[in-house]
């Protein structure tokens, strides 16, 4: 089973996905883009790599359907996680876009790069991405959170996705809000 990891810049998703990588298996989808080279070129603006969807959806299809059994978890973490074809459900953490604005501060973001990912944040930008692309989308608020608590909410998730069982309505796609956040810019 295929789990997508994903959330704007800042959310959580490395530090959780470091706790999940005790149990689970877990794909780092930036160090696989720059690792592999699959990117097509630099935005020189945002300093990023333009990351090639078509290449990172072959090489993430050979290596999880060669080496894995059937009833195995692998998470694929990244804030492009969700944008792959193939997985069996997604989830997204999400933060407040001000708090979201401090880690992005304390990691150096540049101005325009935070306010970029907390307008997407307040917007819900990768959570209707998610949903565009996947039939079972979840997500989970990381904002006031340890990143134990975190990892408790996601394991809770992957265990009821596993199981078949419902999953708590706390994590149900619109149960997070932060709207006015980006009325107020």
């Amino acid at each position: 089973m295929k789990i997508a990891l994903t959330g704007t810049p800042g959310t959580g998703k490395t530090t959780v996905a470091a706790l999940l990588k005790k149990t689970t298996r877990i794909i780092d989808l930036n160090s696989l883009i720059k690792d592999k080279k699959l990117y097509t070129g630099v935005d020189r603006k945002r300093k990023s790599l333009i990351a090639d969807l078509t290449e990172i959806q072959i090489h993430i299809n050979h290596i999880t359907t060669s080496t894995e059994p059937v009833d195995s978890v692998i998470i694929i973490e990244g804030h492009l996680s969700h944008m792959l074809k193939g997985t069996d459900a997604v989830i997204v953490l999400r933060c407040h876009p001000r708090i979201l604005k401090k880690r992005l501060e304390d990691r150096g973001y540049t101005g325009s790069k935070i306010d970029e990912n907390a307008q997407a944040e307040a917007l819900d930008i990768i959570l209707c991405e998610a949903i565009d692309a996947c039939d079972k989308v979840y997500e989970t608020d990381t904002t006031s959170r340890t990143p134990e608590e975190t990892l408790s909410a996601v394991e809770e998730i992957i265990r009821s996705i596993k199981l078949k069982e419902r999953i708590s309505p706390e994590y149900l796609p619109g149960t997070i809000d932060w709207i006015e956040e980006a009325i107020q810019r």
